[in-house]
């Protein structure tokens, strides 16, 4: 797929913008910074892929009245344009075939063949940061690119992978806890547990069953026997009943006729009589009880234990707990004061010694904040001053210096001039003096005889002779001579005169300029007079010990100032701890006498709030004892009036009950009730037992005592089967619990269901997790034998196009293996990792690893180029430059640059991005 042209409607800086008639091997771009080379490939990105969500408002989308743009692109032989458009709310993509039919973006990804935005920028787009992200891959990085770049959607089949690998871990993970898998087996481990426990435990389960099933038969048989007793029983006792009823009526019309008096009596008499006597009674003694209780609540009104003002006792204590938390805050604060105090002396005390002065004479001097602008401005006249004299000074001694040295020149010229006279009378005596020829001969002569007695005779003529040459020629040059030095002393003596008389007019000049500085030097004396006149007056007025140097008196006084803020510092803490100490002691105090109530003493605040409280606590629960006492009291004062109240009714009843009666007495009374009571007793067991005795009544034996006996076998029988029917509920009882302590976790058919539904679980996500990996599997199989088939090739192209590009420097490349990185091979045959070659041999590896992948990618597309040749060198640069040109005969390059040179003699197809909206033809320019 070849990019033809490029239609922007809007994106960015770019508005109906084309790009037209782009060169199918080598498109140049050319655009200054800025000028828009990074949005057009961004452009193209948006058109094939789409936006990335965070990039729409860096291109300004809602700001182009229409967004988006077209690629006109040749795809094996046909032309086709992709058009990519984008409003507010949606995004449309439309591509226009040659033929009139229209397609999709399905049809796109289609045609990239699943190729994404990533891919795209690992393969197709190379500028400097993009190489350089090389050195960083591992072999499994490499793996990933070559297969994304080799195989149709191989960016798809990696995203499936890394799913895969998501969803085995998500079913099952060895040793993991969390996975569904490895919770259902935990799960069934606990079941299959369980079951096996359950098929030790089955035999005796059915052994318990069948012996409680008997336990339950012999159960219903002692209750039906029982039955049978109990009806036996029923009719033993109504002939017991009614056996002596004859006799008993006899008896009781015998009794009836022997009775006392016994009318006229109130109806129930007796009964309540003895009610109200029996109320009487019981309200005497309930009195009694309540006087006695009353008594018991009077001691407890007024306990020994309890303060005479407990009340207000708990008040204060209330109080004191409450300000205990402003104590403890007090205390805290007091003791933060301190150590703010501590820090304070410790600051002021190395502020004092900084200083060298001590407190007291610290004190009394003034730290106005115009005495500091007027020391200030002293400081800052000294400086002036100080600047001024060395100003001054320096001038006075190179006045001086100048003058010494004129003064000390023209003083030298003097005395050579004397010299010279001197040497002039000296030379006119020499001449007269010395140089004589007669002195020369004897010296010829002594030479003659030594040298004739020590050597021969010969040598000392000849050594004479030399001697006699010498005085003769000295003779002649002495003459000649003389003449020529006088003349030359008398220039030289002529021109040092001249230089005296130069170097004494600028000597007079010196000593003017050496006197006109030293008017200066008085002046800044005078100057300097008034102002150590004006600092001593301030020092004076502001207090300033005379020892304190001046230099340094405007920082005496800012730590002087300091000084005074410490102290006021100082002051301001102990003024505060003063006052915490006072509420502190005023608390202390209050809780002093608290403690004094309760007999508490020596204790620290914090115990003895503790004891107070506990004390306080005491005092209330007998207060509260106390009012409960009060409230009880009050209510059997109450009761006691009201029993007092019933008593006397009662006595009252009890009378008008014995005139009713026509008696004077208890006992009386109670005799003819008495008799009035068994008279209408008798009466009514008449009538009872004529009511219960039938005409026909029978019974099964003679005498009592034989009804007895056999009641009594009966009763015998039945505790008997009574006995044993508990003994069997017991046991069933106990049965039953073995039963339940079995059964407790389910039966045993129940957990053999739910192991056999837990293993078809297992089964169906073991199932699934085994079709994932033999799914993932197999693709890194493929995966890994893709890279051992594509990886050489990759790296035969990569390595010619390196031999190419280096001019055979390096001959071959080495992938990376085992965590070795790439290995490039110099024509010497030393190996050099990427991190060992130069910065521009390492980029230029990196192009052609990019180039070899692009080469070999499934998807054919344009390589954009983004000034990659920045860090080469003039001769790398024009070999790059021709491996491009060469390489795009068979793939598509786009370069983008914004280096003149780049664009020289690498192709005539150029385009030129303007930066600005001036027109300039740029292209022309660079053309030529």
């Amino acid at each position: 797929m070849k990019l033809k042209g490029i239609e922007i409607y809007g994106f960015g800086k770019f508005e109906n913008d084309r790009i037209e008639d782009i060169s199918t091997e080598l498109q140049l771009i050319f655009g200054e910074n800025e000028a828009g080379k990074s949005t057009l490939i961004a452009f193209i990105e948006y058109v094939l892929f789409g936006f990335q969500a965070r990039q729409e408002n860096n291109y300004k989308m809602n700001q182009l009245p229409r967004f988006g743009g077209v690629l006109s692109v040749e795809n094996n032989g046909e032309m086709f344009r992709v058009e990519r458009t984008k409003d507010r709310t949606s995004e449309q993509v439309v591509i226009y075939y040659s033929n009139g039919s229209f397609g999709d973006s399905d049809d796109l990804k289609a045609l990239l063949k699943g190729m994404n935005r990533t891919s795209f920028r690992q393969i197709f787009f190379c500028n400097l940061t993009t190489l350089n992200d090389y050195q960083y891959y591992d072999e499994e990085g490499w793996n990933q690119v070559l297969y994304e770049a080799g195989m149709s959607g191989g960016a798809s089949l990696l995203a499936i992978e890394k799913n895969f690998e998501k969803w085995q871990g998500e079913i099952f993970k060895p040793g993991g806890r969390k996975p569904q898998l490895n919770e259902k087996l935990e799960s069934y481990e606990s079941l299959k547990k369980k079951t096996n426990e359950w098929e030790k435990k089955n035999e005796s389960y059915n052994h318990l069953i069948e012996k409680v099933e008997k336990l339950e038969t012999q159960v219903k048989d002692n209750a039906e026997r029982l039955q049978l007793l109990q009806s036996e029983q029923r009719t033993l006792d109504y002939e017991k009943q009614i056996f002596p009823l004859l006799k008993q009526k006899q008896k009781l019309h015998h009794l009836l006729e022997t009775l006392p008096e016994f009318d006229p009596f109130p109806e129930e008499g007796l009964a309540r009589f003895d009610k109200w006597k029996e109320q009487s009674v019981l309200l005497s003694g309930e009195l009694e009880s309540l006087k006695k209780r009353k008594q018991g609540l009077q001691t407890e009104i007024n306990p020994n234990h309890l303060l005479p003002d407990a009340k207000t006792f708990l008040q204060e204590v209330s109080s004191v707990n409450e300000e205990m938390i402003l104590y403890r805050g007090r205390t805290e604060e007091r003791r933060r004061r301190k150590q703010e105090l501590l820090s304070l002396e410790k600051t002021l005390e190395s502020e004092l010694q900084e200083l060298g002065e001590t407190e007291e004479k610290v004190i009394p001097v003034k730290t106005s904040f115009s005495g500091r602008e007027s020391l200030k401005q002293i400081t800052e006249a000294y400086q002036q001053s100080n600047q001024k004299y060395q100003y001054v000074n320096e001038g006075f001694l190179t006045a001086k210096e100048d003058l010494e040295k004129e003064e000390n020149e023209y003083k030298r010229i003097k005395e050579r001039i004397a010299s010279e006279k001197t040497h002039k009378k000296g030379e006119r005596e020499s001449f007269t003096t010395q140089k004589r020829p007669f002195e020369m001969i004897v010296v010829a002569i002594i030479l003659l005889i030594v040298i004739g007695l020590a050597e021969n005779w010969l040598l000392g003529f000849v050594a004479a002779a030399i001697v006699l040459g010498g005085a003769i020629l000295m003779t002649y040059t002495t003459k000649a001579s003389k003449g020529g030095l006088q003349d030359e002393a008398l220039i030289r003596e002529r021109e040092w005169t001249r230089q005296a008389e130069q170097i004494k007019d600028q000597v007079d000049r010196l000593n003017h300029a050496y006197l006109k500085a030293a008017e200066k030097v008085d002046l800044w004396e005078a100057e300097r007079y008034q102002l150590d006149k004006e600092l001593e007056e301030w020092r004076v007025r502001h207090s300033f010990p005379e020892n304190w140097p001046s230099t340094s008196l405007l920082d005496a006084f800012d730590r002087v100032v300091s000084i005074k803020k410490l102290q006021t510092d100082r002051h301001q803490k102990q003024k505060q701890i003063e006052e915490l100490e006072s509420h502190l002691t005023l608390f202390e105090d209050r809780m002093k006498r608290l403690c004094d109530k309760v007999n508490l003493h020596d204790l620290t605040p914090e115990n003895a709030i503790q004891r107070v409280l506990q004390k306080a606590e005491e005092q209330r629960e007998s207060l509260k004892k106390v009012d409960m006492a009060k409230s009880k009291l009050t209510s059997l004062e109450e009761q006691y009036d009201e029993v007092s109240a019933k008593l006397n009714r009662c006595n009252e009843e009890i009378k008008g009950l014995m005139l009713l009666a026509e008696t004077e007495g208890e006992e009386a009374y109670r005799t003819k009730g008495k008799a009035h009571q068994e008279a209408k007793e008798l009466n009514h067991q008449l009538a009872t037992l004529s009511s219960q005795l039938a005409e026909d009544a029978s019974v099964r034996f003679a005498t009592v005592e034989e009804l007895e006996d056999q009641r009594q076998q009966v009763e015998q029988e039945e505790a008997s089967i009574l006995e044993k029917q508990q003994s069997l509920y017991k046991q069933v009882a106990t049965e039953q619990e073995k039963i339940r302590l079995l059964t407790e976790d389910g039966t045993y058919d129940e957990l053999l269901l739910q192991r056999q539904q837990k293993e078809d679980e297992i089964n169906a996500y073991a199932r699934r997790w085994s079709v994932m990996k033999v799914a993932s599997d197999l693709l890194t199989k493929a995966k890994a034998r893709y890279q051992e088939e594509r990886l050489p090739a990759v790296m035969k192209k990569a390595e010619e196009y390196f031999k190419n590009i280096t001019d055979e420097r390096y001959t071959a490349i080495y992938p990376p293996l085992e965590g070795e990185p790439f290995r490039v091979v110099h024509k010497s045959g030393r190996a050099y990792k990427p991190s060992e070659l130069s910065r521009g041999t390492a980029e230029q590896l990196y192009l052609c690893i990019r180039l070899a992948l692009a080469s070999i990618s499934a998807v054919e597309m344009p390589i954009f180029l983004d000034d990659v040749f920045v860090n080469f060198d003039e001769k790398r640069t024009n070999l790059a430059k021709a491996f491009i040109k060469e390489f795009s005969k068979e793939h598509q390059v786009i370069l983008l640059t914004c280096h003149t040179a780049t664009t020289v003699g690498i192709s005539d197809k150029m385009h030129v991005l303007e930066r600005s909206s001036d027109v300039i033809n740029k292209k022309d320019q660079l053309m030529r």
